[in-house]
């Protein structure tokens, strides 16, 4: 009887004793353990240490905190009132630590990746839905933002790794670039209406080795342009308009105006859509197969390294 009452007494002192900070987790996890267990000797074993030990731990908890948590009695061990309202607490702090990996890893999951996916000009609507699309489908988690350019600048930030993947002109050579084809569009002839009579249903070069041929800074592409320059020299076009930059407004103007003529892609690219409302006419060549090639490129060592990039490639390889 007298123990029971001092028992009472003990466990009313205990609620008014004050809590103050720095509880280590480790201890939180041998308190639980024995509030569950009611048992140091269960205890210690469920938590893999000696008894003694694991009761040092529990009494520096107690003194850490001001008060006890256990009533200790013969064979039995008892939560004090602060042992019962630590408890539920720790046991939710235990759950949201021991959560931490899981909601990390979930997060990781569920990040975005960028990819930075340049663009030139001539590249058709088509073939950059499908890479997009086929991106969204293949790799969700990756974000696609898109770079217009010229071919020879995406090139030089491909090679400098600002750049993860291109859509450009081909063809493409050089050292570490691996390139895959994944459009081939005929060339025409954009010319002003006053230059050509009637509506033909194709023109060779020849017929218009009068005008001259107007085009855009060839350092844009300069494989392309050297082919095309021993084209146009082939047939006889020998007259040349270079304009700065990528000025492909100023080309519209030229060529509506009769001062010259240009090639553009018969497919969807930027060519049709310069010209429209203008009076020009785009006629098929008769005399040549001339075409312009979109290829994927990208660099052999980041593909075999970074899997972004390995991803993307995976995305322009499934649209063959």
């Amino acid at each position: 009887m007298i123990v029971a009452v001092m028992a009472r007494t003990r466990r009313r002192v205990m609620v008014r004793c004050p809590i103050v900070k720095g509880v280590d987790l480790p201890h939180l996890r041998y308190f639980v353990a024995v509030a569950e267990e009611r048992s140091f000797t269960r205890a210690a074993a469920r938590l893999h240490m000696a008894g003694s030990p694991l009761s040092q731990r529990i009494k520096d908890l107690e003194r850490e905190l001001g008060t006890p948590l256990f009533i200790r009695a013969h064979h039995r061990i008892d939560l004090t009132d602060a042992g019962e309202a630590l408890l539920p607490r720790a046991r939710d702090i235990l759950d949201r630590v021991d959560a931490l990996p899981a909601v990390v890893a979930d997060a990781q999951r569920h990040a975005l990746r960028p990819a930075v996916i340049g663009i030139a000009p001539e590249v058709t609507p088509s073939v950059r839905d499908n890479v997009l699309d086929t991106l969204a489908d293949r790799h969700p988690d990756i974000a696609a933002q898109l770079l217009p350019a010229s071919t020879a600048p995406l090139l030089r930030d491909l090679r400098a790794g600002a750049v993860d993947v291109a859509l450009v002109h081909g063809p493409v050579d050089g050292e570490g670039i691996d390139s895959l084809l994944l459009e081939r569009s005929p060339v025409g002839v954009a010319v002003g209406s006053k230059i050509v009579a009637g509506q033909p249903d194709s023109i060779t070069l020849g017929e218009l080795a009068h005008v001259p041929f107007a085009s855009i800074n060839h350092e844009a592409a300069p494989e392309i342009y050297r082919n095309l320059d021993r084209l146009l020299d082939r047939h006889g076009v020998r007259k040349r308009i270079t304009l700065p930059d990528d000025n492909f407004a100023g080309l519209a103007h030229l060529v509506a105006s009769g001062q010259a003529f240009t090639l553009i892609s018969l497919g969807e690219g930027i060519g049709g859509r310069m010209f429209a409302g203008e009076a020009v006419q785009v006629i098929p060549l008769r005399d040549t197969r001339a075409h312009i090639s979109t290829v994927a490129v990208w660099s052999h060592r980041r593909a075999e390294a970074e899997p972004l990039i390995a991803d993307l490639v995976d995305v322009v390889r499934a649209l063959r």
